[in-house]
Order: structure tokens, then sequence, then C-alpha cells
């Protein structure tokens, strides 16, 4: 009878942290695009986190709309001026952006879950801590 709980036990800790390593996006290291000679890179980050890990919400900027999973990015090419970015579903949450040709920026995606909901948060960083971030935790989508 103790043996069959522990096996049990060891099972479901098996389980659970194969479910939880899968979710992490998997790919090679951040290399920054070459930038276009008319356009502006916006970069937008998950850094990977343990809460929420599984919810891949779709984020919009500018025309492209895309899904990125926890510790991916997505690069959008972008026309220099003002740019929305924003996640499926909260509208509320949106970002705006005043992009330059040759240039580019950084977003950093933060999702928290609960039982009930899922909530985005889009934050524009500077260049050095988006470079950093995005380089420690991502892998491309």
């Amino acid at each position: 009878m103790k043996f069959s709980i522990i096996r049990r036990m060891v099972f479901a800790l098996t389980l659970m942290s194969s479910a939880i390593s899968g979710c992490e996006v998997e790919g090679p290291p951040f290399k920054p695009m070459a930038l276009p000679g008319t356009k502006a890179v916006v970069y937008v980050y998950r850094p990977y986190q343990l809460m929420g890990s599984i919810d891949e919400p779709e984020i919009t900027c500018g025309a492209e709309t895309i899904a990125i999973g926890a510790g991916g990015y997505h690069a959008f090419v972008e026309e220099p001026g003002t740019i929305k970015c924003f996640a499926a579903g909260a509208p509320e949450a949106a970002i705006t952006l005043e992009v330059r040709p040759e240039e580019s920026y950084f977003v950093r995606e933060v999702v928290t879950a609960s039982l009930t909901s899922t909530n985005v948060t889009l934050t524009p960083v500077n260049r050095s801590t988006g470079l950093d971030e995005i380089e420690s935790t991502s892998a491309p989508q």
C-alpha cells in the first residue's frame, strides 16, 4: 500500500514536470535582424514564467498578429509612424509607439493567469533592457 502511494506521487511529479517543461519555446538564441532601410522593427518578447506559460494570447502590432509562447519573441517589421500594439481581448491595455525608420524597439509581454482569467500586459522597454531580457530568455516564433 505504502509503495503504491509513493509510486503514484513520483508518477504525478514526473507528469507535471514534463508538462511544464514542454511549455517553453525552443529555438536558436536571439539574433537581431538586419534593419530594413525604410522600416522599423518592433520586437515583442515574452520572458518565461511558470504562471501563465500555457496561455498564448494573440498579440497585434500594426497589421500583423501572432501568438507568442513563453520564452519567445517576434519581430514586427513596420512602416515609420504611429503603431498600436495590443493583446486579443484586451484592447484597453494597448500601447502606442512612434517608430522611425532603421530603428528597433522592444516591448515586454507579461501573461498572468488565474483559474478564471488571463491578463496580458505590454510594456515598452528601452533598447538596453530589451536586449538583455530577450537574449537571456527568448526564441523566435
